[in-house]
């Protein structure tokens, strides 16, 4: 379950590490602290590979937070991407970890804040991950990874991730599709900068029900999934209603035509279920882990 506090204190968990025959495995019960300032990069978008002299191996960082001090947010929320399916419409913050419903049956909207197990993204000209709304819920998408949100009338919402290949992405005929470019293009990477990403041998996939992308080979299929890419920033709910995330201002339209503006600070806090996927149990990776050992370093807590 997120939370928010006060970070009191920083360090990194180090433990020895030995080489076997085809891996290399972490010695339990040996950790060490390390005190820092700030969270190494190595733990954020990538995990760099062992050096072959290093002898103890970062493991992960050691919080101590404050509950008890909650400092307040450093910014309000910014209106990111935005979906609606009929009177339900879901918003993303731009940069954090923020999702919000607004119940529109209401008036004025009720609104519900979720705190995402998601990364922080860099603030830019354009948001980091997109929404896709549906009957049940929605679709979160970003270049790195798809989550899927289930929404219960009186339960949590339940947050899952569903992969870790992401793209631009539309949702046709209830199914989610991933598009990548199909030419060559330039985009900013998080660990070199600006570079050349070749095409996709495959720049459309569907999601299916286990969670894997599978390739569009019909050409006609794939051109007209391309060309009906939703327009980011902008949801038609199933019943006329119209919804508008822009300049920081978010607005909806009823569907006697009046477009009213939304106050996003009157809200409350929702709960969510986040189980995350375990690969090393998923039964499709079961030919993979049986040819490797490699011993997970296990949560350190205090």
């Amino acid at each position: 379950m997120p939370v928010r506090g006060r970070v009191r204190r920083l360090r990194v968990v180090e433990q020895p590490v030995e080489r076997t025959d085809n891996s290399a495995r972490t010695i339990e019960d040996t950790e060490r602290f390390i005190e820092v300032e700030s969270t190494p990069k190595r733990f954020w978008s990538t995990l760099e590979p062992l050096v072959d002299d290093e002898s103890f191996c970062p493991t992960g960082v050691l919080v101590d937070l404050d509950l008890d001090d909650v400092p307040p947010l450093d910014s309000e929320f910014a209106p990111g991407a935005m979906s609606a399916d009929g009177a339900d419409v879901w918003l993303m913050d731009r940069s954090n970890p923020i999702l919000l419903h607004l119940d529109t049956r209401s008036t004025p909207p009720r609104i519900t804040e979720y705190l995402l197990p998601l990364t922080i993204e860099p603030p830019g000209n354009r948001w980091a991950r997109d929404v896709h709304a549906d009957s049940g819920g929605c679709w979160i998408t970003s270049h790195y990874d798809v989550f899927r949100c289930d929404r219960a009338l009186d339960g949590p919402l339940a947050v899952e991730r569903v992969s870790t290949e992401g793209g631009g992405a539309i949702v046709d005929n209830g199914r989610l599709f991933i598009l990548r470019m199909p030419r060559p293009v330039m985009r900013i990477d998080r660990r070199h900068g600006v570079v050349r990403v070749e095409p996709d041998a495959h720049p459309v996939r569907m999601l299916d029900r286990d969670g894997r992308l599978i390739p569009v080979d019909d050409p006609d299929a794939a051109a007209a999934l391309q060309a009906k890419r939703l327009r980011v920033g902008k949801a038609h709910a199933a019943d006329e209603a119209d919804s508008r995330s822009a300049d920081g201002q978010v607005t909806i339209r009823t569907p006697d035509g009046e477009r009213t503006p939304v106050d996003l600070g009157t809200r409350t806090r929702g709960t969510l279920f986040w189980d995350p996927p375990d690969p090393f149990h998923d039964p499709a990776n079961a030919d993979v882990v049986e040819r490797i050992s490699l011993s997970l370093p296990r949560s350190v807590t205090e």
